[in-house]
């Protein structure tokens, strides 16, 4: 058996059993065995899951308190009390003198689901009322649901871990990292991020600079390569250059360490406030990973073909959950409202 052979009986062996799984506005196939692991969520703001419900969200209200109170001698919560929709509990505090000054209020809503908290942050930004955050905070509250097991929601909206908001109004900042942990092959580590509005402080000529000169990641490599000279490091290239993703007109490399490490990344650089370019996307791959640390690992247990052959297969998985506004045909899994047997085939 040859190795084109070889790695496509292992790539569908890992993939006998696979699922679809989501994060932010996306979905990925996955080994039914892999698990994903949301490392932040924003949307439009902050969103952190905890563990533990409504019986331990008063612990973890009072420990915020106790760390707004122990990180400023000028903090000052201006409410902490009923939250807007049933087992909820919000704060409203300044962090200091200075913010107060500046009227830059800051917002945690508590809301208890099952056995998890949700803590949704948010604060007053410039040209905004309290009002307004007060508004934001109870509309996203509400649209919070939990997910059942293996549920993937055809409504526009955005997955977090164990949880989903329905939501179509795309003007938010949207921003996702995920991990995938594979259990069979413990040192590989894939993960992505995605910032739908990164650079966008920048005025569209400067942005179009970097986006031709210092974004890109191949320029990044080229430049790095420049400034360090003799002491770049030495890196056998499996392969490099240009890599669509469904509509994401990316880059990739993908090259291993000469302590045999696959170091393996894609990225893609949209314009800000595009939800269906992102203006930062990227993902990586690692083997030889071990206590969290790349390369600590005694051996990568993928071999070159492999690795290439899992970062293909999961590339070839990853698409928008439901369409978005931009987003072309075959980009997507769903169409808004679609039963879930219709399913598109990655």
């Amino acid at each position: 058996m040859n190795n084109d052979s070889l790695k496509k009986a292992w790539l569908g062996d890992l993939f006998r059993k696979s699922k679809l799984t989501c994060f932010g506005r996306y979905a990925m196939e996955i080994p039914s065995e892999a698990e994903i692991i949301v490392g932040g969520a924003w949307f439009p703001d902050d969103i952190e899951m905890v563990a533990g419900g409504f019986v331990d969200m008063s612990m973890k209200i009072s420990r915020k308190m106790e760390r707004i109170a122990r990180e400023s001698d000028s903090a000052e919560v201006k409410y902490s009390g009923i939250g807007p929709v049933s087992d909820s509990w919000q704060i409203r505090y300044f962090s200091d003198k200075y913010t107060k000054k500046r009227n830059l209020m800051l917002f945690n809503t508590f809301i208890a689901k099952g056995e998890f908290t949700f803590i949704i942050g948010d604060a007053v930004s410039s040209g905004e009322s309290e009002a307004l955050v007060i508004d934001r905070q109870a509309r996203l509250s509400e649209k919070l649901r939990l997910l059942a097991s293996s549920e993937i929601p055809t409504d526009p909206g955005f997955c977090l871990e164990k949880a989903f908001i329905a939501e179509a109004n795309y003007g938010h900042q949207e921003m996702i990292a995920v991990g995938i942990h594979f259990p069979e092959y413990p040192d590989v580590t894939f993960s992505l991020s995605s910032n739908k509005d990164a650079y966008a402080d920048l005025s569209q000529s400067d942005f179009q600079k970097a986006r031709r000169d210092g974004l890109p990641l191949l320029a990044r490599i080229k430049q790095a390569k420049e400034i360090q000279g003799d002491n770049y490091p030495s890196r056998t290239v499996l392969r490099e250059g240009k890599r669509t993703v469904q509509h994401w007109q990316g880059e990739e490399s993908l090259f291993r360490r000469e302590d045999g490490t696959h170091d393996f990344e894609w990225a893609f650089v949209g314009n800000p406030k595009d939800v269906a370019n992102p203006s930062e996307y990227r993902i990586k791959m690692f083997t030889k990973v071990a206590y969290n640390t790349v390369g600590a690992a005694d051996k990568a247990s993928l071999t070159d073909e492999q690795a290439v052959a899992l970062w293909d297969r999961l590339l070839a998985g990853l698409k928008f959950r439901v369409k978005v506004p931009g987003a072309p045909e075959g980009s997507y899994y769903f169409l808004p409202g679609a039963k879930t047997d219709a399913r598109a085939k990655p």
